[in-house]
């Protein structure tokens, strides 16, 4: 059973959204995940914000 509602949450998620691929130096990613956990948020949310200030301005 999970693994079939797992499935459909992928499906959806490709049909509404797509990836961004970043290559970043290993250091520079670890340095942002340290600062993100401090903060008490994530990477993901961090750029997610940035892009959608970004294209507001």
């Amino acid at each position: 059973m999970d693994e079939k509602k797992y499935s459909a949450q992928q499906k959806h998620l490709r049909s509404k959204y797509v990836r961004f691929p970043l290559d970043l130096k290993p250091d520079m990613l670890e340095a942002f995940r340290q600062k993100c956990d401090e903060i008490g948020t994530t990477p993901t949310a961090e750029i997610k914000k940035f892009i959608a200030k970004f294209i507001q301005d």
